[in-house]
């Protein structure tokens, strides 16, 4: 390949088609729909609570609240700072500790602890937060409570939020409508406007243009990718993998982008057929927001499973390279195999397009 050829044919690309309306969307789209999400069922992600702690004396509590590692709590200098912040949302509860409280509790005797709440804190943030602070108590009085609760959990699976079961689909949105929308429209435009015939009679061959196009997708998909993590805090404790599993994703969603866009005539004939198979390439996304009623195998044959799954066990449950590497290994098999049919067919192509 001749880099000068894609890189000229690059930033051509890059001039023209960020005015594109397919290519503006292809990054809309994805990011409405996360924050439709984040307002109707609060964040994706879910972040720690926010606990503000203003300590009056030295309480031995306080510490102990302040080294809680489920909750992100901080220190305020007075009660009147702690109340502004928990008026802005700076933090979703407050606590001031009052001088003398450790010895009250040790001595048993009956006192006060207020906690204020932020008008707008999520439910769950309150329980858990409420929970914590009543279990520390417990701790600080050197007393032990005379039950104990256990969890278990009832049926084949854990009850799953909407926030959990749209985030599939979200990931599946942010990587593929770039990728296969923004290189297949490219060539079928290209096409119509006899673009494509002029450049196919230089000396650039229609590989060349085919990694160009396929690399614009790929380098959408991965923006959109970071977006949607960025903006509902999703990027876990290993990031890097993040970051090579939406390469790998791109790539594939890519390179299929590329193959309808070579082998469609017109944009009407594109559209028609994205809109056909739609449903196949979503399928993964909308099998995962009905868990308890059709079976979860199901997502296994479509490909773009294979995208969105390490994604999730990533990002959600910190999941490493040896845990999401069956799936990983499949998605690169699938993408290696979709290149090669590209590359061993560019020439043919070629031809059908000069002609």
């Amino acid at each position: 390949m001749n880099l000068r050829h894609i890189w000229v044919l690059f930033t051509k690309d890059v001039a023209h088609g960020t005015r594109n309306v397919i290519f503006i969307l292809a990054i809309v789209m994805p990011v409405a729909f996360s924050l439709v999400m984040t307002v109707l069922f609060g964040t994706v992600f879910s972040a720690k609570p926010k606990l503000g702690v203003a300590d009056v004396g030295s309480s031995e509590f306080a510490a102990q609240l302040l080294a809680s590692d489920f909750m992100e709590v901080t220190d305020f200098e007075s009660q009147d700072e702690l109340l502004s912040a928990i008026e802005t949302g700076a933090v979703a509860a407050g606590v001031t500790i009052p001088d003398g409280f450790d010895d009250d509790l040790v001595a048993g005797n009956v006192t006060d602890l207020t906690i204020y709440m932020w008008g707008q804190s999520l439910i769950s943030d309150r329980t858990i937060i409420g929970s914590a602070i009543a279990e520390d108590v417990l701790d600080a009085s050197e007393r032990d409570t005379p039950i104990a609760v256990n969890t278990e959990l009832v049926g084949d699976r854990e009850a799953l939020s909407w926030q959990q079961r749209l985030l599939p689909l979200v990931v599946l949105m942010s990587v593929i409508i770039g990728a296969v929308m923004v290189p297949s429209t490219s060539l079928v435009e290209e096409k119509e406007a006899r673009t494509l015939t002029a450049l196919t009679t230089t000396p650039m061959t229609m590989g060349e243009v085919f990694f160009t196009k396929g690399m614009m997708g790929v380098l959408l998909s991965i923006f959109s990718g970071v977006m949607i993590l960025s903006l509902n805090g999703g990027w876990g404790p290993n990031p890097l993998l993040l970051i090579l599993v939406l390469i790998l994703g791109g790539a594939f969603a890519s390179a299929f982008g590329v193959l309808l866009g070579a082998r469609t005539k017109d944009v009407q004939t594109l559209f028609a057929v994205i809109k056909g198979i739609g449903i196949l390439l979503y399928a993964p996304g909308f099998i995962a927001l009905f868990p308890d009623t059709i079976p979860q195998w199901i997502a296994y044959i479509f490909p773009t499973y294979y995208i969105m799954q390490p994604v999730i066990d990533i990002s959600q449950f910190g999941a490493g390279l040896v845990d999401v590497l069956p799936h990983v290994a499949i998605l690169i098999i699938l993408t290696l195999a979709l290149m090669a049919y590209l590359a061993t067919n560019a020439k043919r192509l070629q031809v059908r397009v000069a002609a």
